[in-house]
């Protein structure tokens, strides 16, 4: 009658590390916040307060994006949140396991013409 949610494969420290430090060595890339599936910073380039709070605030426009999102289309998933202004650049990949917050500093490229 009931139909079982999937289980989701278990994040490992070991998974954690290396999504933390491949998105770290990116050129560009100023913090990096890892949140388990709970939406709580497991591994911060931040201050541990600032990554809490950074993480709530883009949980909740996650949240709300797919509320809206259902609307339109129920079967449908967020794949990456962009949120980019003059200066700097978010953004927000879940996968199965953890999601990834990455601050870096905007790419200019389309206002210069290049």
């Amino acid at each position: 009658m009931f139909l079982e949610t999937p289980e989701r494969p278990k994040r490992t420290l070991r998974y954690v590390e290396e999504a933390f430090e491949q998105v770290k060595s990116r050129k560009n890339v100023r913090d990096v916040v890892i949140l388990n599936d709970s939406g709580h910073p497991v591994k911060s380039t931040m201050h541990t307060e600032d990554a809490v709070h950074f993480s709530g605030l883009f949980q909740t426009i996650r949240g709300r994006l797919e509320r809206g999102m259902a609307k339109i289309d129920p079967t449908d998933e967020l794949l990456m949140l962009r949120v980019r202004t003059k200066t700097n650049e978010v953004l927000l990949v879940p996968d199965s396991k953890i999601t990834v917050l990455v601050v870096q500093n905007a790419q200019d490229n389309f206002e210069n013409g290049k």
